[in-house]
């Protein structure tokens, strides 16, 4: 098979592995797929193997559709060259050519075509199974559960519904459950399942330990109560039910001979000690993956899984998949002096197929706004010559760094997408509080007359200036205007009218300066910053990442001498978020480096390249560092043929270091 499926060398040998362990180390664009696709056809033809004794795993459904999906042409092609032993179809041009084989995500036949039967015997559909660790697991559960007779158990709690849950009992706890405050909580309450951790001794990193083990109780009550399970459960629940039911465990045993696992860097302990009650005792165990790929600490992911499986399975077979067909020469030379560096990972060289292309440009610029303006405009150039918008992509360390690229494509009018689903920066709290300063000073400075103003009701005790509710209560109930009734109201104390003129005073001062600078009176004189410090120390979080949502504000308030412009660009850009019928058509794609993992473009501009934010600031550690690496290295290797990685001389009017990993002796 291996010569009519034109493989190299070092992937016929991983195609042609049977029986035991094997580790194939697959660098990037290194056909992964195709070996994993072409060896489930291998043990079915050449070693009789029955499809349905194969299980596929990968993590991403996308990724499950498209090796089945691969699987499918794969099997179709053999049967029109008269190899396969057996048809996918009748008419294998048709619709109808993927009905033998089929992949089981969402409503599939897994959840209802496995009935354990004559001592835990399954009967299975005729086909290898390709699906995620979740929907497989999710299915055995579910089937499992059916076996004991619970049919209504495990409806599912959906993210959607788990952020909704979390968002509220943080509330409760008087906690601001912003979007990026709220999705390091969710990180940690899926790292203690996915970890397999135990929850007394766990120290949370984002909020006081009493109150996460509190919420994540509170939580786990919560979904109890509704009888459902979420996707952390899915893995923790699978592994208790073959850890502790014997006869539950032979059983899948006696289903799956033969296991697969892609993008095997990625995996967590709970999948991993999962597959191994699985895939025991004959330990027909084939992973695909790649240490220097490896960027999901954060999720319970580590390489040291993937560097440790020859001791965990001492007859471990391995092989190389060293050869990219991806990149270029120069691109791929370039990834390699990157991650050389890294002491924790196998020894490899990866190499091409003999295209040189051009040298990888590096570019440098004063700031973030500059640097965001001159990437639009070259990537414009770039569009008018007839590059196809889908094959560039914009990518960076953080989420934060999406604000700069956002304004500018707007303003240069190039389509673009935003590839993670994180809130706008805009809609962030912090920008609501800037927003209302903003407003009322406006309002002030122009002299006009309004009732009740919520915006001075959300600003006024921000930071804490002693007004208490009952003053704001009385100004609600008579719909008076907090800056010309204060004087004459008869509860309110001398000090407190004092910190409302002093108030007045600053909000004049604010409304007579342009945006940045307006923004940089409000925390810096007016006290905002203080009160960022305050609501971190009464949450016992870390004020970091308030601090750098203020000080992006602040940096995107430089484009706007006019505070009304800036206000409107504010609400365009929440608006703009917010269509689901924009930029349907060809698009620059906007992505964080964890979020391009898996893609490729022919332009890639990586961007920000400075220390503190690859490496990021918190990465203390050896492992951080390495791990920060790896980030660069996933980014360097999603470009096809041209690769722009940028630099900048100040941040947030700080100066700023080029990043140690980006090496300016390799030849850029």
């Amino acid at each position: 098979m291996a010569a009519k499926l034109n493989l190299n060398h070092n992937q016929e040998i991983a195609v042609n592995h049977t029986d035991g362990p094997m580790m194939v180390l697959a660098g990037p664009g290194s056909g992964k797929t195709a070996v994993i696709t072409a060896r489930a056809s291998e043990l079915i033809h050449t070693h009789g193997v029955e499809p349905r004794r194969i299980l596929v795993i990968t993590y991403s459904k996308a990724a499950a559709t498209e090796m089945q999906r691969r699987f499918i042409a794969l099997e179709a092609g053999m049967s029109r060259r008269g190899q396969a032993t057996h048809k996918v179809s009748d008419n294998t041009d048709s619709a109808h050519s993927t009905s033998k084989y089929q992949a089981y995500e969402g409503d599939t036949p897994l959840a209802t075509s496995i009935h354990p039967e004559d001592e835990g015997e399954a009967t299975l559909p005729s086909s290898p199974i390709f699906g995620t660790f979740h929907s497989v697991f999710y299915r055995m559960l579910r089937q499992s559960k059916r076996y004991e007779g619970n049919t209504e158990w495990g409806q599912l709690f959906h993210e959607g519904e788990r952020r909704m849950v979390v968002r509220r009992i943080l509330s409760e706890m008087e906690y601001a459950p912003d979007g990026d405050f709220l999705s390091a909580v969710l990180s940690e309450m899926s790292l203690i399942k996915n970890e397999l951790y135990d929850l007394t001794r766990y120290q949370s990193t984002t909020i006081g330990e009493d109150d996460f083990r509190r919420l994540f109780l509170m939580y786990e009550s919560h979904k109890a109560e509704k009888n459902k399970i979420d996707f952390d459960d899915m893995l923790t629940l699978t592994y208790t039910m073959l850890k502790d039911d014997a006869a539950m465990l032979a059983r899948w045993q006696r289903v799956f001979k033969y296991i697969m696992i892609d993008e095997f860097q990625d995996i967590n302990r709970a999948q991993y000690e999962t597959i191994k009650l699985m895939a025991a005792p004959a330990n027909n165990l084939f992973i695909v993956g790649d240490d220097d790929q490896s960027i999901y600490r954060f999720r319970g992911s580590r390489p040291e899984f993937l560097l440790n499986f020859p001791q965990d399975y001492k007859a471990t077979r391995r092989v190389t998949l060293d050869i990219n067909y991806r990149s270029t020469n120069q691109i791929i030379n370039y990834a390699n002096g990157i991650i050389v560096e890294n002491q924790l990972r196998y020894d490899k060289e990866i190499k091409g197929t003999g295209r040189d292309g051009k040298k990888p440009l590096i570019l440098v610029y004063e700031d973030q706004n500059q640097e965001a303006d001159n990437i639009a405009q070259r990537i414009r150039e770039m569009w008018k010559k007839g590059v196809d918008l889908d094959n560039i992509a914009v990518i960076y360390r953080l989420n934060l760094q999406a604000r700069a690229f956002a304004d500018a494509f707007m303003s240069a009018n190039i389509p673009f997408r935003n590839r993670d689903e994180t809130p706008v920066l805009y809609d962030h709290w912090i920008a609501a509080d800037f927003f209302a300063y903003l407003r009322v000073a406006i309002r002030l400075y122009k002299k006009q007359k309004t009732g009740y103003d919520t915006d001075a009701e959300r600003i006024i005790n921000k930071p804490y200036r002693y007004i208490g509710k009952a003053f704001m209560q009385g100004m609600k109930k008579t719909n008076s205007d907090l800056f010309r009734a204060y004087r004459r109201d008869p509860i309110l104390h001398t000090a407190s009218k004092t910190k409302i003129e002093e108030l007045k005073a600053d909000l004049l001062a604010v409304a007579k300066r342009d945006s940045a600078s307006a923004i940089k009176y409000i925390r810096q004189v007016m006290g905002y910053d203080n009160h960022i410090s305050d609501h971190c120390a009464y949450r016992k979080i870390k004020s970091t990442g308030l601090f750098e949502i203020a000080d992006e504000l602040q940096e995107a308030a430089k484009g706007f001498l006019d505070l009304e412009l800036f206000l409107a660009h504010g609400r365009a850009s929440i608006a703009a978020a917010k269509d689901p019928d924009a930029n349907h058509g060809p698009c620059c794609s906007l992505t964080t480096l964890h979020s391009a993992k898996g893609l490729e473009y022919d332009s890639v501009f990586i961007a920000g390249v400075v220390e503190d934010v690859i490496p990021y600031v918190r990465s203390k550690t050896d492992a951080d560092i390495e791990e920060e690496r790896r980030l660069l290295y996933v980014g360097v290797t999603r470009a096809r043929h041209e690769l722009y990685i940028s630099t900048i001389k100040t941040r947030y009017d700080k100066k700023v270091e080029p990043s140690r990993f980006l090496g300016f002796n390799r030849g850029v």
